[in-house]
């Protein structure tokens, strides 16, 4: 059940990224990656994350949202850790984003 929160939650970020944006798409894949463990990713074409802040967003409290609280990414990291997985993210501003979650 704590996975469903972590994909929900990433899932959210992306509706919020794609504010405004009338091309906007989120797109869900699972797959098996190279090394043969079950990936789910997120990807969407929204705003994206900047190059200095990116390596932050995992951190606790750490926001760039206006009313955010900073907890929803760090803890979704510690969900995916208790469960012997990981979850990345990689983006390329106002293009796409990809958060990874790898099992």
């Amino acid at each position: 059940q704590m996975i469903e929160q972590v994909l929900i939650n990433l899932i959210k970020n992306s509706v919020q990224a794609l504010k405004g944006r009338p091309d906007g798409q989120i797109q869900i894949r699972g797959f098996y990656n190279k090394r043969g463990r079950p990936t789910i990713q997120v990807i969407d074409n929204g705003q994206g994350i900047l190059d200095d802040v990116i390596d932050k967003i995992f951190i606790p409290f750490f926001t760039t949202k206006q009313n955010g609280s900073g907890i929803g990414l760090s803890l979704s990291k510690q969900i995916m850790r208790l469960h012997g997985g990981t979850i990345t993210a990689i983006s390329v501003p106002n293009k796409k984003t990809t958060f990874s979650m790898t099992f």
